[in-house]
Protein backbone atom coordinates (compact mmCIF):
# COMPACT_ATOMS: atom_id res chain seq x y z
CA UNK A 1 0.00 0.00 0.00
CA UNK A 2 1.38 3.40 -1.04
CA UNK A 3 0.08 5.69 1.71
CA UNK A 4 1.66 8.69 0.02
CA UNK A 5 -1.06 8.58 -2.63
CA UNK A 6 -3.82 8.78 -0.02
CA UNK A 7 -2.02 11.36 2.13
CA UNK A 8 -1.48 13.61 -0.89
CA UNK A 9 -5.15 13.57 -1.92
CA UNK A 10 -7.76 16.08 -0.75
CA UNK A 11 -11.53 15.91 -1.14
CA UNK A 12 -12.64 19.46 -1.98
CA UNK A 13 -16.34 20.25 -1.56
CA UNK A 14 -17.41 23.41 -3.37
CA UNK A 15 -20.29 25.22 -1.65
CA UNK A 16 -21.77 22.17 0.13
CA UNK A 17 -25.24 22.92 1.44
CA UNK A 18 -25.96 20.07 3.87
CA UNK A 19 -23.74 19.16 6.82
CA UNK A 20 -24.98 15.56 6.70
CA UNK A 21 -23.62 15.32 3.16
CA UNK A 22 -20.30 16.75 4.30
CA UNK A 23 -20.25 13.99 6.90
CA UNK A 24 -20.93 11.27 4.34
CA UNK A 25 -18.05 12.62 2.25
CA UNK A 26 -15.74 12.60 5.29
CA UNK A 27 -16.79 9.04 6.09
CA UNK A 28 -16.37 7.82 2.51
CA UNK A 29 -12.92 9.37 2.32
CA UNK A 30 -11.89 7.73 5.58
CA UNK A 31 -13.13 4.36 4.33
CA UNK A 32 -10.38 4.51 1.72
CA UNK A 33 -7.64 6.34 3.60
CA UNK A 34 -8.31 9.87 2.30
CA UNK A 35 -8.64 12.14 5.33
CA UNK A 36 -7.88 15.60 3.94
CA UNK A 37 -11.12 17.53 3.37
CA UNK A 38 -11.39 21.13 2.19
CA UNK A 39 -14.59 23.17 2.10
CA UNK A 40 -15.10 26.16 -0.17
CA UNK A 41 -17.84 28.52 1.05
CA UNK A 42 -19.94 25.91 2.89
CA UNK A 43 -23.47 26.92 3.89
CA UNK A 44 -22.77 26.05 7.53
CA UNK A 45 -20.37 23.17 8.29
CA UNK A 46 -21.28 22.63 11.93
CA UNK A 47 -18.87 19.98 13.30
CA UNK A 48 -21.58 18.43 15.50
CA UNK A 49 -23.90 17.94 12.52
CA UNK A 50 -21.09 16.61 10.33
CA UNK A 51 -20.28 14.05 13.03
CA UNK A 52 -23.79 12.58 12.77
CA UNK A 53 -22.97 10.95 9.44
CA UNK A 54 -19.25 10.52 10.14
CA UNK A 55 -19.11 8.79 13.54
CA UNK A 56 -15.77 8.47 15.33
CA UNK A 57 -14.26 11.12 13.07
CA UNK A 58 -13.79 13.95 15.55
CA UNK A 59 -10.11 14.42 14.75
CA UNK A 60 -10.69 14.41 10.99
CA UNK A 61 -13.55 16.89 11.28
CA UNK A 62 -11.42 19.19 13.41
CA UNK A 63 -8.77 19.21 10.67
CA UNK A 64 -11.21 20.19 7.91
CA UNK A 65 -9.86 23.26 6.08
CA UNK A 66 -12.20 26.09 5.05
CA UNK A 67 -11.70 28.54 2.20
CA UNK A 68 -13.62 31.52 0.90
CA UNK A 69 -11.81 31.43 -2.45
CA UNK A 70 -11.59 28.36 -4.67
CA UNK A 71 -8.17 29.32 -6.03
CA UNK A 72 -6.70 29.28 -2.54
CA UNK A 73 -8.14 25.80 -1.93
CA UNK A 74 -6.47 24.62 -5.14
CA UNK A 75 -3.26 26.63 -4.83
CA UNK A 76 -0.92 23.78 -3.83
CA UNK A 77 -2.51 21.15 -6.09
CA UNK A 78 -0.62 19.79 -9.10
CA UNK A 79 -3.62 17.77 -10.33
CA UNK A 80 -7.25 18.84 -10.04
CA UNK A 81 -10.11 16.53 -11.03
CA UNK A 82 -13.75 17.65 -11.10
CA UNK A 83 -16.56 15.14 -10.58
CA UNK A 84 -19.57 15.67 -12.83
CA UNK A 85 -22.48 13.64 -14.15
CA UNK A 86 -23.45 16.14 -16.84
CA UNK A 87 -22.39 15.97 -20.47
CA UNK A 88 -20.66 19.21 -21.37
CA UNK A 89 -19.98 20.83 -24.72
CA UNK A 90 -16.58 22.30 -23.88
CA UNK A 91 -13.48 20.28 -24.75
CA UNK A 92 -12.55 19.16 -21.25
CA UNK A 93 -10.70 15.87 -20.94
CA UNK A 94 -13.08 13.24 -19.51
CA UNK A 95 -11.92 10.28 -17.42
CA UNK A 96 -13.67 7.37 -15.80
CA UNK A 97 -12.79 6.74 -12.12
CA UNK A 98 -10.29 3.98 -12.88
CA UNK A 99 -8.39 6.16 -15.33
CA UNK A 100 -8.49 9.04 -12.87
CA UNK A 101 -7.10 6.87 -10.09
CA UNK A 102 -4.04 5.99 -12.13
CA UNK A 103 -3.36 9.66 -12.78
CA UNK A 104 -3.74 10.37 -9.07
CA UNK A 105 -1.12 7.73 -8.27
CA UNK A 106 1.32 9.29 -10.73
CA UNK A 107 0.63 12.88 -9.65
CA UNK A 108 1.11 12.03 -5.97
CA UNK A 109 4.83 11.74 -6.67
CA UNK A 110 4.84 15.42 -7.62
CA UNK A 111 2.44 17.07 -5.18
CA UNK A 112 -1.11 17.35 -3.91
CA UNK A 113 -4.21 16.21 -5.76
CA UNK A 114 -7.59 17.92 -5.44
CA UNK A 115 -10.81 15.98 -6.05
CA UNK A 116 -13.59 18.53 -6.57
CA UNK A 117 -17.25 17.87 -5.85
CA UNK A 118 -19.98 20.44 -6.39
CA UNK A 119 -23.18 21.59 -4.74
CA UNK A 120 -25.78 18.94 -4.10
CA UNK A 121 -28.38 20.74 -6.24
CA UNK A 122 -26.30 21.84 -9.21
CA UNK A 123 -22.87 20.21 -9.23
CA UNK A 124 -19.76 22.03 -10.41
CA UNK A 125 -20.27 25.17 -12.54
CA UNK A 126 -18.16 25.74 -15.65
CA UNK A 127 -15.93 28.31 -13.97
CA UNK A 128 -14.85 25.62 -11.48
CA UNK A 129 -14.39 22.97 -14.17
CA UNK A 130 -12.13 25.47 -15.96
CA UNK A 131 -9.68 24.99 -13.08
CA UNK A 132 -9.57 21.21 -13.48
CA UNK A 133 -7.02 19.21 -15.45
CA UNK A 134 -9.83 16.78 -16.29
CA UNK A 135 -13.38 15.88 -15.33
CA UNK A 136 -14.35 12.50 -13.94
CA UNK A 137 -17.68 10.91 -14.81
CA UNK A 138 -19.00 7.76 -13.17
CA UNK A 139 -20.89 5.68 -15.76
CA UNK A 140 -24.51 5.35 -14.63
CA UNK A 141 -27.94 4.78 -16.11
CA UNK A 142 -28.61 7.95 -18.16
CA UNK A 143 -32.21 7.97 -16.95
CA UNK A 144 -31.01 8.43 -13.35
CA UNK A 145 -27.38 9.51 -13.47
CA UNK A 146 -27.00 11.71 -10.40
CA UNK A 147 -25.18 10.23 -7.41
CA UNK A 148 -25.27 11.78 -3.97
CA UNK A 149 -22.09 13.26 -2.56
CA UNK A 150 -21.16 10.29 -0.37
CA UNK A 151 -21.65 7.84 -3.23
CA UNK A 152 -19.46 9.85 -5.59
CA UNK A 153 -16.64 10.11 -3.04
CA UNK A 154 -16.97 6.38 -2.32
CA UNK A 155 -16.61 5.31 -5.95
CA UNK A 156 -13.62 7.52 -6.69
CA UNK A 157 -12.05 6.85 -3.28
CA UNK A 158 -12.26 3.10 -3.82
CA UNK A 159 -10.55 3.33 -7.19
CA UNK A 160 -7.76 5.48 -5.76
CA UNK A 161 -7.36 3.10 -2.80
CA UNK A 162 -7.12 0.15 -5.18
CA UNK A 163 -4.64 1.95 -7.42
CA UNK A 164 -2.54 2.91 -4.39
CA UNK A 165 -1.97 -0.80 -3.88
CA UNK A 166 -0.22 -0.75 -7.27
CA UNK A 167 -2.32 -3.43 -8.94
CA UNK A 168 -4.96 -3.33 -11.61
CA UNK A 169 -7.95 -5.64 -11.82
CA UNK A 170 -5.89 -8.46 -13.34
CA UNK A 171 -3.23 -8.24 -10.62
CA UNK A 172 -0.64 -6.67 -12.92
CA UNK A 173 1.53 -3.89 -11.48
CA UNK A 174 0.61 -0.44 -12.70
CA UNK A 175 3.14 1.43 -14.80
CA UNK A 176 3.87 5.15 -14.80
CA UNK A 177 1.47 6.99 -17.08
CA UNK A 178 3.81 9.95 -17.70
CA UNK A 179 7.58 10.37 -17.96
CA UNK A 180 9.19 11.96 -14.93
CA UNK A 181 10.52 15.51 -15.03
CA UNK A 182 13.54 16.66 -13.07
CA UNK A 183 11.56 19.77 -12.09
CA UNK A 184 8.65 20.08 -9.68
CA UNK A 185 5.12 19.99 -11.06
CA UNK A 186 3.43 23.32 -11.74
CA UNK A 187 0.99 24.12 -8.91
CA UNK A 188 -2.42 25.59 -9.63
CA UNK A 189 -1.51 28.87 -7.95
CA UNK A 190 1.29 29.36 -10.49
CA UNK A 191 -0.90 28.27 -13.39
CA UNK A 192 -3.56 30.80 -12.41
CA UNK A 193 -0.98 33.59 -12.47
CA UNK A 194 0.18 32.43 -15.88
CA UNK A 195 -3.40 32.31 -17.19
CA UNK A 196 -3.92 35.89 -15.98
CA UNK A 197 -0.73 36.93 -17.80
CA UNK A 198 -1.82 35.06 -20.94
CA UNK A 199 -5.17 36.84 -20.93
CA UNK A 200 -3.45 40.20 -20.50
CA UNK A 201 -1.10 39.46 -23.42
CA UNK A 202 -3.90 38.31 -25.73
CA UNK A 203 -5.92 41.37 -24.80
CA UNK A 204 -2.92 43.62 -25.45
CA UNK A 205 -2.52 42.40 -29.04
CA UNK A 206 -6.24 42.76 -29.72
CA UNK A 207 -6.79 39.03 -30.09
CA UNK A 208 -10.12 39.02 -28.28
CA UNK A 209 -13.16 40.02 -30.27
CA UNK A 210 -16.51 41.01 -28.83
CA UNK A 211 -17.45 38.70 -25.95
CA UNK A 212 -15.14 35.89 -27.07
CA UNK A 213 -12.42 36.08 -24.42
CA UNK A 214 -14.19 33.69 -22.01
CA UNK A 215 -14.42 30.93 -24.64
CA UNK A 216 -10.89 31.53 -25.89
CA UNK A 217 -9.45 31.48 -22.39
CA UNK A 218 -11.33 28.26 -21.65
CA UNK A 219 -9.57 26.69 -24.64
CA UNK A 220 -6.20 28.14 -23.57
CA UNK A 221 -6.67 26.72 -20.09
CA UNK A 222 -7.57 23.32 -21.52
CA UNK A 223 -4.43 23.18 -23.66
CA UNK A 224 -2.08 24.02 -20.78
CA UNK A 225 -3.83 21.82 -18.23
CA UNK A 226 -3.65 18.85 -20.57
CA UNK A 227 0.04 19.59 -21.14
CA UNK A 228 0.77 18.97 -17.44
CA UNK A 229 3.53 21.58 -17.20
CA UNK A 230 6.42 21.34 -14.79
CA UNK A 231 7.69 24.40 -12.90
CA UNK A 232 10.36 25.25 -15.49
CA UNK A 233 7.90 25.08 -18.38
CA UNK A 234 5.45 27.19 -16.40
CA UNK A 235 8.12 29.86 -15.84
CA UNK A 236 8.95 29.91 -19.55
CA UNK A 237 5.36 30.41 -20.66
CA UNK A 238 4.69 32.98 -17.96
CA UNK A 239 7.79 34.84 -19.16
CA UNK A 240 6.67 34.68 -22.79
CA UNK A 241 3.28 36.22 -22.06
CA UNK A 242 4.81 38.83 -19.77
CA UNK A 243 7.36 39.83 -22.41
CA UNK A 244 4.65 40.24 -25.06
CA UNK A 245 3.03 42.96 -22.95
CA UNK A 246 6.38 44.53 -22.06
CA UNK A 247 7.47 44.62 -25.71
CA UNK A 248 4.27 46.34 -26.81
CA UNK A 249 4.68 48.89 -24.04
CA UNK A 250 8.27 49.61 -25.10
CA UNK A 251 7.21 49.91 -28.71
CA UNK A 252 4.38 52.26 -27.83
CA UNK A 253 1.83 50.18 -29.74
CA UNK A 254 -0.01 48.60 -26.85
CA UNK A 255 -3.56 47.86 -27.96
CA UNK A 256 -5.74 47.59 -24.87
CA UNK A 257 -9.53 47.55 -24.97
Amino acid sequence: MDRRVLNQTSVILVEPQDDINIGTAVRAGRNFGIESVRLVRPAEADPKKILISAPRSEEQIERIERFEELDKALGDCVLTLGMTARQRSASWRVLEPRQAAREVVEASRRGRIGLLFGREDSGLPNEVIDRCHAVVTIPTDPDYSSLNLGQAVTVLGWEIFRAAQNIDTSGVALKDVRPHSEFEAAPMAGLERMFDQAEEALDAIGFFKADTNEHIMRSVRGVFLRADLDSRELAIWHGIFKEVVAYLERAGVLNRR
